[in-house]
């Protein structure tokens, strides 16, 4: 890389909206100086607290198996601290119960009359206005949200926007909606929508400059949800690697902050998990992409173990937000499935990270955590090429390298590490595997 490539690249990331704090240049023995990026520089490790979040959930306002009440109490009683239901925007509500697979009397009757404005793509918030506790009296931060559904499925939130229902086909959001003009509406459209949503937040975010806090205010975020999905469901399409390299280029980091790593469904581990490292070795370090472990809930009774921690001063919405924007937090997964529903409902141990600490004189970051076996450092993958068909293979990418294990890594002196470097946090009960993701540290090399 070249000073003035270098220079654009450090431009770029002084501009971000997390302002991620850069390590000072430093040389080392072959006399490279480095740049390290570390998302988790503004956390404070000794005084900060750990919150779980879960921030992709569905209800009876969908296609879940559960009522709000039912969804935000077993969820608070296996230690969730911050919540999003994520209602898809192209069902109405009990779609479990109209062909029979739940009795009628499960049936929710919300929303109640008036409808929401923008029924049935409105959001299931507030959770009071659906039968459910509030976020307060839960002692939880509930952010709203919404599945947008049309084509590849969307994260959204902090805002209420949903794509018009009854303007596509019911059965396959793939068939196509338009708007009132009778424009198509591609994730594009839907994206840029989100950029100019109205944002549910009030008030400014305390200890963050005026610009960030303008851009705070701003409001919604997104991610893109379960890349790997099966290419043979109706309402499914996979995409290129060049789609989302394009989305990521096309959208700003501003709202379009990262995608799904880990899901419910294991088959699609790899996929997902490769098509993260493809894209960090062609964003990082000038355009995060942060990843997010969500379970994707639809029955409370068997679900798989994937979530969020965040890192935070205080849990509340508008430290939750801030934190989605600078990456302060890790995401987690288990194999194996859990049932809600039980009281004690035996949740898995997974690595805890305790702190991170990077030391610009040694050109090290050390992670100290409890109960893990193991500690893989990961960077670029060694080919950037397809290895496989997209819309068949179960892992069409390479994933990243693993360039070291162990609690310490010289990000300096390591043999390939490339623009990014992330660590994985592995723990083996015997019959299953949970892991811990850091998100990822940007490396700027001259």
């Amino acid at each position: 890389m070249n000073r003035r490539d270098f220079l654009k690249i450090t431009a770029a990331i002084s501009t971000f909206p997390g302002q991620i704090a850069i390590a000072e240049s430093l040389t080392g023995s072959a006399g490279a100086s480095v740049k390290l990026l570390n998302p988790y520089a503004d956390v404070d490790w000794g005084s900060w607290g750990s919150y779980k979040a879960a921030l992709h959930l569905h209800t009876l306002q969908s296609d879940g198996w559960n009522s709000v009440r039912e969804v935000t109490g077993a969820y608070k009683k296996a230690g969730y601290s911050i919540m999003s239901i994520t209602d898809h925007d192209f069902f109405k509500p009990n779609l479990h119960v109209r062909p029979g697979e739940l009795p009628p009397e499960k049936a929710s009757p919300y929303p109640e009359n008036p409808k929401p404005e923008n029924y049935p793509a409105n959001t299931t918030w507030p959770w009071t206005d659906y039968g459910g506790h509030s976020p307060e009296r839960l002692d939880m931060v509930g952010i709203q949200g919404n599945e947008l559904s049309y084509r590849h499925h969307i994260n959204s939130y902090f805002n209420d926007y949903g794509v018009w229902y009854e303007k596509t086909n019911y059965d396959v959001p793939y068939e196509g909606v338009v708007d009132e003009n009778g424009k198509e509406i591609w994730e594009d459209d839907q994206l840029l929508a989100l950029a100019a949503a109205k944002n549910s937040m009030k008030g400014n975010v305390e200890g963050l400059g005026a610009i960030f806090s303008a851009r705070l205010k701003a409001g919604s975020l997104a991610i893109l949800n379960h890349p790997g999905v099966e290419d043979s469901y109706r309402w499914w399409q996979r995409q290129s690697l060049d789609w989302y390299v394009e989305r990521f280029e096309k959208h700003s980091f501003d709202y379009l902050i990262g995608m799904e790593v880990t899901n419910n469904n294991t088959p699609r581990r790899a996929y997902d998990e490769a098509l993260w490292d493809q894209l960090l070795a062609r964003f990082m370090p000038a355009r995060p992409i942060w990843g997010f472990g969500n379970d994707d809930m639809h029955k409370l009774f068997s679900t798989k173990q994937t979530f969020n921690v965040f890192y935070l001063d205080k849990c509340t919405s508008e430290n939750v937000h801030a934190a989605m924007q600078k990456g302060h937090f890790c995401f987690c997964r288990s194999t194996r499935s859990i049932d809600y529903t039980v009281n004690d409902c035996q949740l898995d141990t997974f690595p805890q990270i305790q702190s991170i600490a990077v030391d610009q004189d040694a050109g090290t970051i050390k992670i100290n955590a409890v109960d893990y076996d193991e500690i893989k450092w990961i960077s670029s993958p060694l080919s950037l090429e397809p290895i496989d068909d997209y819309k068949t293979s179960s892992q069409p990418w390479e994933v990243g390298n693993v360039v070291h294990t162990g609690s310490t890594l010289d990000y300096r002196n390591t043999p390939g590490i490339k623009n990014y470097v992330r660590a994985e946090l592995l723990r083996n009960d015997g019959s299953h595997t949970q892991r811990t993701f850091t998100n990822p540290f940007g490396i700027v090399k001259i």
